[in-house]
């Protein structure tokens, strides 16, 4: 069966001090919003990986296995490595420091990445490989190698889905070679000359793929309503028609008068559904729905559709004695939550 998703007594919550994904998101934002940014995008990325294990793997068998390559701290493998037994989970990186983290926090099984993707041989081969913002960051040559590779570690009827920056988010003109690089990145302590920002198109990766015999199929925005999901498989995909994305926004301003009077304002929406109706906030538990009616044509402009033009949404409220802590969320009407903002004032 596809594995259950983790019930919060289950998961282990602690953070390496050296996880640069949330490294990088406390340059930009405060700890509150940075740690809920964070948890944000494991969420999807969870909910990205489970449709596709549910929907190619209904049933699976004592041997099935999985690898998160260029696993980083694990912000995935955490939520994932509750439903998994301990030889059906495996992480890899290329930094030993994380590899060895995830492997003692999350109990799943390491093999180390290398520079050169010929020289990656684990010792078993994988029927789901999961790489979230690897692809994004790497060189073009380095980018159809590693596709090469991980499609050969493949077992009969595997599947591989990459995350991508297309092409659209490419602030330049548009390259006939349809790849472009920048040697920048949120990891300093990476080789920018095979770690940098990549941004590509549909038609370069699908030459990517190659004649591998395989369908690719893209999901446009799949992971934190930027980055662009690939899926290749020989499995039937048509369930891949009904992906869904989930509720996403941002809490923009927190703000805590002297009298202690609270003032939020942000957006919410969905891809999948267009607007949503409120987001839920909860002051030390006690929660209210705020109604999302405002103009926010930046987030339409943004993510392309003029259907969410109208996400804004805007409350006050007081607050007792500090410390109180705050928690805003939305949901789809599917029932999907999306966290925006989480932490003590």
């Amino acid at each position: 069966m596809p594995p259950p998703a983790a019930s919060a007594g289950q998961l282990q919550l602690a953070i390496h001090p050296n996880d640069q994904m949330l490294l990088h998101s406390l340059r930009s934002f405060d700890a509150n919003t940075a740690v809920s940014q964070y948890f944000n995008v494991a969420l999807q990325q969870q909910r990205a990986a489970l449709q596709l294990l549910h929907g190619f793997f209904a049933s699976r068998g004592p041997d099935f296995r999985m690898l998160d390559f260029a696993c980083g701290y694990g912000r995935l493998l955490r939520l994932l490595a509750p439903g998994f037994a301990p030889d059906e989970l495996w992480a890899s990186e290329i930094q030993p420091e994380a590899l060895d983290f995830v492997g003692r926090q999350f109990g799943v099984r390491t093999v180390a990445s290398n520079a050169r993707p010929e020289a990656f041989d684990p010792p078993v081969r994988f029927d789901f490989i999961w790489v979230a913002s690897l692809f994004s960051h790497l060189p073009p040559e380095l980018f159809r190698e590693w596709v090469g590779r991980l499609l050969a570690l493949l077992g009969p009827g595997g599947v591989l889905a990459f995350s991508v920056h297309d092409m659209t988010l490419w602030p330049g003109a548009v390259p006939a070679t349809g790849f472009a690089y920048s040697r920048e990145s949120e990891n300093a302590d990476l080789d920018p000359g095979i770690y940098g920002t990549s941004f590509v198109t549909e038609a370069f990766v699908a030459h990517a793929v190659g004649a591998s015999g395989r369908t690719c199929k893209r999901l446009a925005r799949a992971i934190a309503n930027e980055q662009d999901l690939y899926v290749v498989s020989t499995r039937d995909a048509a369930f891949l028609e009904g992906f869904r994305r989930g509720p996403w926004g941002f809490v923009d301003i927190v703000r805590v008068s002297h009298d202690r009077e609270l003032y939020l304002t942000g957006w919410a929406a969905s891809l999948d559904d267009g607007p949503l109706d409120s987001v839920r906030v909860a002051i030390d538990g006690v929660v209210q729905e705020c109604r999302i009616s405002s103009m926010r044509s930046d987030v339409g402009d943004a993510l392309r559709d003029r259907r969410l033009d109208r996400s804004g949404w805007e409350m006050r409220g007081l607050l007792g004695p500090a410390p109180t802590f705050v928690e805003v969320s939305a949901a789809s009407p599917r029932g999907e939550t999306a966290l925006l903002y989480a932490g003590f004032l």
